[in-house]
């Protein structure tokens, strides 16, 4: 009977200790859980952040890259200035430019030229126009558009001269690595030029 007892004892005693650990295993699991419950939106919302910062960096990215790679007028405007004589008045301009990898430039001139030969004043600028840009870009055409006789005069040198209007086409064709750098600091690009002196 004692040896039973003993015996008896003893399981009571092993179911205690299992029964402890079943507790103990329990709770730790509990508090497992509780810790899943809390650091899965933690989680969702750092997926989701990490979404949204990747989008805003390929968005970056691709600013920079057209920052980078974006087309400069200013290097344009300044050689067009130092090209345009003091006989010939520029009074219209526009260009464009494409984005594609073989970048093309369309520049439209219109101006007023005066001289004893006004059409050769203004022959003279296109071929002038064509071998300044033809200097910085890969592939240069200037041509007339427009090519008539004035119907005004102008002063010039203090005698009056026939005129011509016309109309230049420039055509640039670069690899995106031939851009024109950016005019440097302090220099005019359009205002300072001398295209106004004969009007």
């Amino acid at each position: 009977m004692y040896g039973l007892g003993f015996i008896a004892a003893c399981m009571g005693g092993y179911y205690v200790l299992q029964l402890a650990e079943s507790k103990s295993a329990a709770n730790d699991l509990a508090k497992v859980q509780d810790e899943y419950r809390t650091l899965t939106p933690k989680a969702e919302a750092a997926q989701k952040r990490e979404a949204e910062l990747s989008v805003a960096i390929k968005t970056s990215e691709s600013l920079v890259k057209r920052i980078e790679n974006r087309f400069y007028w200013g290097g344009i405007l300044e050689s067009l200035c130092q090209t345009v004589p003091p006989h010939v008045q520029i009074t219209k301009m526009n260009g464009e430019v494409t984005n594609d990898s073989v970048r093309h430039g369309t520049i439209m001139i219109e101006g007023l030229s005066a001289g004893a030969e006004p059409r050769k004043v203004a022959e003279d600028l296109r071929r002038a126009l064509n071998e300044k840009f033809g200097a910085q870009f890969k592939h240069v055409t200037a041509t007339f558009n427009r090519l008539d006789d004035g119907k005004d005069t102008v002063m010039l040198n203090g005698a009056p001269s026939p005129t011509a209007v016309f109309t230049i086409k420039v055509g640039l064709q670069m690899l995106e690595d031939e851009a024109p750098a950016p005019a440097a600091k302090g220099k005019k690009a359009a205002g300072g030029a001398p295209a106004g002196a004969m009007l």
